[in-house]
């Protein structure tokens, strides 16, 4: 594998641009000018394969989408002169002050991987950042862009560290911004962007990759984006989007599949709901919108409400249908998927703390059905949802002792996550399968032993892989580890960092071809509708099939029928009230996923 030394200069003959090394910094040319990064010594990661890594934060992609360009699509970044000091990370993306994790004993752990309180928010905030170890323009490295989580509310990029993925493999790793909240995705009446401005500036990040990567040492030829919540619903979307065709060759979504209710092109009701909170009048149309962008970021940002929940437009251009709808007639970019949900998904983070105290009697069991089932109605509005009510406790609770509360708070929690994360993902591995492509499921089963603080029931939940997949394990602090992880652990993070490199480098997780390193890893089956394969990923991992297939076949065939809808569509409708199960919950308080 070709490298740069210190002092080494390389020329990249096809754009006649320079890039080069010198002493500890790197300079290297994009189209919008020159930036220096840093070099970054990795003797503070566990056996990484590569002594130093090079890291280039808070460059631009698109201008600021400030002022007349706020509710607009991402226009490109204004050209700098010299070079641009690339070596501390740019904004976050506007948003309101996080309040995560809610309890203290969380907090030195979970604040260690996504404390971004540290990082200025603004407007200005469409950066991102680049992770590699080679910068020579024929290195032909894999590109992973991650999608970060959070609600589409908050969260940044610049809080996954980069460091360890890209000290251990052969890839350049870039982590982006994006619009969030109401400056993301209020829908407009604009006939170029109606909405999805959030989803619009991921995919001129993509467009950024594909002009500039190559100079960062990546191949634009091979480029996997990869995303966890709302970062994997973000990835499922860009995979039903044509505006996406093209910009990425294979993705991996984790507990999100995309399949989120979407609202119809014109409908700005949430708009107006907006523009009255923060003292602009509605009509006409014209005067709201130059309102809405005359108005401090600060107000817009305190103008919450659920009924104005970051949703995507059907608008025509990034999304062309509703998702459901994609998914049933398989308009998917026909692209290589790995994708897979935690096997206790609704464990802590997103649970109601209080009954893990006491546990659940059957009618309390019943008693919250109505609640939680309350978006089946508005999904299948010909349907009773009182009459899904018996269903619902007959599949939970007739295996259970219904004298147990903790058995029944147990069965409740998996219904949370089978309804919220599972059923979705189960149709998108179905429809993507079914594609002259390759697929892979997982589903992710380790409770890691540093989290001492969770009730012991708690297996592994929402957000517990991200740990794995970005090397926390592997990071050091003088000559200990930095976080008391198992030797076990640090080998399943290096697994499952080898497994996401290899699938974004061959479309195989098993294909160690062009590896940093080999790791003697459990063979990963692909998953075929015939054979429904899928990795149990845990200190152990296994394969098995059909992943909890009764009651995927609940949520996804029965259901739709008790509610009124022919097999035409079974299996896809109910797609829009399962993310609203848990959507408004965690915007109110999971905000930094």
């Amino acid at each position: 594998m070709a490298d740069v030394g210190s002092s080494a200069v390389c020329t990249f003959i096809a754009l006649l641009r320079i890039c080069s090394v010198i002493a500890d910094s790197v300079v290297v040319s994009t189209t919008s000018g020159d930036v220096q990064g840093y070099e970054f010594q990795t003797s503070s990661i566990g056996s990484p394969a590569f002594d130093r890594i090079y890291v280039f934060k808070g460059i631009p992609y698109a201008a600021p989408p400030t002022g007349d360009l706020r509710f607009r699509p991402p226009q490109d970044p204004t050209p700098w002169e010299g070079i641009r000091d690339a070596s501390s990370f740019g904004d976050k993306c506007a948003q309101q002050p996080s309040t995560y994790p809610m309890q203290p004993e969380a907090a030195p752990l979970y604040g260690e991987f996504w404390n971004h309180e540290n990082i200025s928010a603004s407007e200005d905030c469409l950066n991102l950042n680049v992770y590699t170890h080679n910068v020579y323009v024929l290195a032909n490295q894999p590109v992973m862009v991650w999608i970060h989580g959070g609600s589409f509310t908050q969260g940044t990029g610049s809080s996954y560290p980069g460091e360890v993925l890209a000290a251990h493999h052969n890839v350049v790793l870039v982590t982006i911004n994006y619009r969030l909240g109401h400056f993301g995705f209020l829908p407009t009446l604009e006939d170029d962007a109606p909405g999805n401005f959030g989803f619009r500036d991921q995919i001129k990040a993509l467009q950024w990759v594909q002009a500039n990567i190559r100079n960062f040492g990546g191949d634009p030829e091979r480029v996997t984006i990869f995303g966890e919540s709302s970062g994997g619903h973000s990835v499922a979307l860009l995979v039903m989007s044509p505006m996406a065709t093209g910009l990425f060759h294979r993705a991996i979504s984790q507990s999100g599949a995309g399949l989120l209710p979407a609202r119809q092109q014109g409908d700005v009701t949430a708009t107006e709901a907006v523009a009255s909170a923060v003292g602009c009048a509605t009509t006409p149309y014209g005067e709201m919108m130059s309102c809405l962008r005359g108005k401090p970021a600060e107000d817009i940002l305190e103008a919450g409400s659920p009924a104005v929940f970051p949703l995507p437009v059907i608008d025509g251009h990034f999304l062309m249908d509703n998702p459901k709808d994609l998914v049933r007639k398989k308009k998917l970019n026909r692209i290589d998927y790995l994708l897979g949900t935690n096997n206790d998904e609704y464990g802590w983070m997103l649970s109601i703390r209080n009954l893990y105290v006491d546990g659940l009697s059957a009618a309390e069991f019943q008693a919250r059905m109505p609640n939680d089932l309350f978006f089946v109605g508005l999904t299948y509005p010909e349907g009773n949802t009182s009459a899904l009510i018996p269903a619902v406790v007959h599949e939970y609770l007739d295996s259970v002792d219904t004298d147990d509360p903790f058995a029944i708070r147990d069965q409740y929690f998996q219904f949370k996550t089978d309804m919220g994360f599972l059923a979705s993902t189960a149709l998108m591995v179905e429809a993507q399968s079914a594609l002259p492509v390759r697929v892979y499921q997982y589903e992710f089963q380790h409770r890691s032993s540093i989290f001492p603080f969770k009730p012991d029931s708690v297996k592994a939940e929402h957000l517990d892989e991200l740990f794995y997949v970005f090397g926390i394990p592997l990071l050091r602090e003088d000559s200990s580890w930095k976080l008391p992880f198992t030797d076990q652990e640090r080998d399943l993070s290096l697994d499952i960092m080898a497994y996401w490199v290899n699938f974004a480098n061959n479309g195989d997780p098993n294909n160690y071809s062009g590896a940093a390193c080999l790791r003697d890893s459990v063979d990963w089956p692909r998953y075929k509708p015939s054979s429904k394969h899928y990795m149990k990923l845990d200190l152990t991992s296994s394969s098995d099939t059909d992943l909890r297939g009764d009651r995927m076949k609940f949520w996804n065939k029965v259901v739709p029928k008790l509610m009124g809808e022919d097999e035409s569509t079974s299996g896809v409708l109910q797609l829009s009230w399962s993310i609203w199960s848990f959507a408004i919950p965690l915007a109110y308080f999971l905000c930094n996923i």
